[in-house]
Parts: C-alpha cells; sequence; structure tokens
C-alpha cells in the first residue's frame, strides 16, 4: 500500500481534503502531521486515521511516497525542498510560492528527481470547467471574482485568491502559447481594490479579474466561441447559449461538492498518477505559467485610489 503524508491540518485541509483522504484508506496509508497534538489527535478520532505525529521528519521513517502540503505558503518552499530532495512526490496548495525563481527551482528539482510536483489549481478540475476546456473554436475566455469588501494586501490578494482566475483563464485558453498583454492594479492603502489582466494566444483573448470591494463573494468563467456563449457560475452551474436558445445545467444534488469544486478529482488524479506513474495531472509548464502571470502583474505600476 502507498504511504502518503499529509503535513498541515488547518482549514482548508479539514474543509478540502481530509474527508476524501478518509474515504481512500483503503487504498493509501495515511500518515498526518500537525505541530498541535490536539488537534492532531480530534481529527485522527473524527477520520480515523490511524498514523500521527508531529514532526515531519517521522515521515522519511515511515517511508512516504508522497506528502501532501497544507501550510502557509511562507514555509512551501523549505518543506517542498526538503521531501523532493529525498524524491518523494509532492502535491502542494497554491501558490507554491510568491517568488517565481523558487517555483521554477522547485519544478527543475523535481524533473532531476523524477517525482511529481503538483499545484493545488483545483478549478482546472471542476466538471463544468472541465466541459469548457472542451469547446472548440474559442474567440473569448473570462473569468472574474468578486469578494464582499475583503481586505488584503495586493500581492497576498493576487497570490491567494486571483491566482484562481488567472490559472482557470490560461488553462481554458489551452496554456501553451498564452502570454500576458496588459494588467492593471488599483489598490486602497497598499490593499487591493480591483486587478485586470489580459491575456492573448493567437485569435483567443483572455482575460481574468478580481473585485474585491462588492456585496457578493462569487466567480463567473465565461467562454464565447463559434458554438455561442457558455457560462459557468460559481462552479456549480452552467448556462449555455446558442442559436436562440438558452439552457441551463445544475450540478446534480448528489453529487458531493467537493467534486463540484474540483477537489475531489484534482486529489485523486495526483493518487493516480503516483499509482500508475502516469504524467502530472496539473503540467509544470502550465503552473509555472499561472504563477510567472501573476508575478508580471505584480510587478506594474499600481493605481492608487
Amino acid at each position: 500500500m502507498i504511504k502518503v503524508g499529509v503535513i498541515g491540518l488547518g482549514n482548508i485541509a479539514q474543509k478540502a481534503y481530509l474527508p476524501v483522504y478518509s474515504e481512500l484508506q483503503d487504498r493509501f496509508e495515511w500518515h498526518l502531521i500537525s505541530r498541535n497534538a490536539e488537534k492532531l489527535a480530534r481529527i485522527q478520532n473524527q477520520f480515523g486515521f490511524q498514523h500521527g505525529s508531529t514532526n515531519q521528519d517521522d515521515l522519511f521513517t515511515a517511508g512516504v511516497d508522497a506528502v501532501f502540503i497544507h501550510t502557509p505558503t511562507s514555509t512551501h518552499y523549505a518543506i517542498i525542498k526538503k521531501f523532493l530532495e529525498k524524491r518523494v512526490n509532492v502535491f502542494v496548495d497554491k501558490p507554491i510560492s510568491e517568488n517565481l525563481d523558487e517555483v521554477q527551482e522547485l519544478y527543475r528539482l523535481a524533473e532531476n528527481q523524477g517525482v511529481l510536483l503538483t499545484c493545488g489549481f483545483n478549478r482546472r478540475f471542476v466538471p463544468f470547467h472541465q466541459q469548457l476546456a472542451e469547446i472548440q473554436n474559442k474567440h473569448l475566455v473570462s473569468t472574474t471574482k468578486t469578494r464582499e469588501n475583503e481586505n488584503q494586501t495586493s500581492e497576498f490578494a493576487i497570490y491567494d485568491l486571483m491566482i484562481h482566475v488567472v490559472d482557470t483563464t490560461q488553462f481554458l485558453m489551452g496554456s501553451k502559447g498564452v502570454h500576458f498583454v496588459d494588467g492593471q492594479i488599483v489598490q486602497k492603502n497598499g490593499d487591493l481594490i480591483l486587478a485586470r489582466m489580459n491575456l492573448q494566444k493567437g485569435n483567443i483573448l483572455g482575460t481574468a479579474m478580481i473585485d474585491m470591494r462588492t456585496q457578493s463573494n462569487g466567480e463567473i468563467t465565461q467562454v464565447i466561441s463559434q458554438n455561442g456563449v457558455s457560462t459557468v457560475d460559481n462552479l456549480n452551474t452552467l448556462t449555455v447559449q446558442k442559436n436562440g436558445t438558452k439552457s441551463y445545467q445544475q450540478a446534480p444534488d448528489w453529487q458531493a461538492n467537493l467534486k463540484t469544486r474540483g477537489f475531489d478529482p484534482l486529489i485523486r488524479s495526483f493518487l493516480d498518477a503516483l499509482e500508475n506513474q502516469t504524467e502530472n495531472p496539473v503540467s509544470p509548464a502550465s503552473s509555472i505559467l499561472a504563477h510567472e502571470l501573476c508575478a508580471r502583474l505584480i510587478s506594474m505600476d499600481k493605481v492608487i485610489e
């Protein structure tokens, strides 16, 4: 049985990942790591995981084949590097790092070591986004994220929130050949208000946007093509307009929310790649591009509100 480590048991791990891991205990042996012994014991009891420790290095003793990293972004580089150097496959929450040089270095290390480094871009695995990806002859691709009056510094918000819409847009455009055209950041007292990025790939134009000062938390992705207009609203509703008609499709009530939001298929794709030694489900080139596009945007002059 493949042994898999999990480092970090915070909010995102508990909501989006541990429920899926718990369903896969017949295929994988899970080893949880948390500095908080009380939290570790509680989660082991809640989900039925047998192995846990407060020391990351115990994962090497256990002989794990892979590790999921759910710690703060500032810790990613050191932890990822330590496990890649031991030829352990790594899955990490986005972003890999807010430093593009570190992102590129880690992907080179993973390639040299012959292991996977997979970034947790769950939006790619949203079932409705997978349908959008199959659309041919795209003209325009756009993704917009709105937040309800949230205060975050521009750099943090772009890497924490906007990277989702940037990655979704470039992914739906086909990644390879996508390039940065221009962008704009509007901020106040260092906090992000609005940001926009324009992309291009041949005849396909793309736009990624975020607005931090609305009265609604939402996310809308739209693909316009020769086949009509397809829109995904909040990951769970698909609207298709063509030939003068409009059709609606809702994520099935019986479908688990973590599948609707792409976490379940992303996790399973990474684990399948481990078992079958197949290609990375989030290609290194496309992941590096998402980080590079965010870095390009951050480097631009800001508009002060």
